[in-house]
């Protein structure tokens, strides 16, 4: 039984490095770059850009594919994943090169104004300028709860600090007094 173990464990590594001496006895110093690319098909791509780049990029994203497929589409198309947290409320895939573009609350807030504020100054085609609206409203369906549990939060902090204040005012209170009416020696 024992063997056997050590058999299938050294099968596993024996498995694991196939990829890695191909690429090694073939390619010299450019095993590096083969391990790379492996390691790319293996993870998805995410790019990280500046918020009015970002905003950018995928209100540019948003606008080429709404003039091209409907709203349903280019959602189901378009984003990539929804995690609905402050760091990361949804990816998008980028128009450009296809990786996928993460969101944070401030991103997704940002791009939902540029979008809005696209649809007031642009004349677009009926199609494409409603399917940048409802792309616009579906942002909203995914940011607003996250800005109101920030908004209770932060009111729930505030009064929490207000009684907690009042409390240790209260308590100095009487402290003072117990002083006081203590006898002085």
């Amino acid at each position: 039984m024992q063997g056997r173990r050590v058999a299938a464990r050294w099968g596993g590594v024996l498995l694991a490095e196939i990829p890695v001496l191909i690429a090694g006895c073939h390619s010299g110093h450019q095993s590096g770059v083969v391990l790379a690319g492996l390691a790319s098909v293996t993870q998805p791509k995410t790019t990280s850009l500046g918020p009015n780049h970002l905003a950018a990029e995928g209100t540019a994203t948003i606008r080429a594919t709404c003039g091209q497929q409907s709203f349903e589409n280019a959602r189901n198309g378009l984003i990539v994943s929804q995690t609905g947290l402050h760091e990361d409320v949804f990816a998008l895939r980028s128009g450009t090169s296809y990786a996928s573009i993460v969101f944070n609350l401030d991103d997704a807030l940002l791009l939902e104004d540029v979008l809005r504020n696209e649809l007031k100054e642009n004349q677009q085609p009926i199609e494409q300028w409603k399917c940048v609206q409802q792309f616009e409203g579906y942002l909203e369906t995914l940011t607003d709860p996250m800005v109101e549990q920030d908004k209770l939060a932060k009111e729930l902090d505030a009064t929490a600090f207000k009684d907690s204040t009042r409390e240790a005012q209260e308590q100095l209170r009487r402290e003072k007094e117990n002083e006081a009416l203590a006898p002085k020696n």
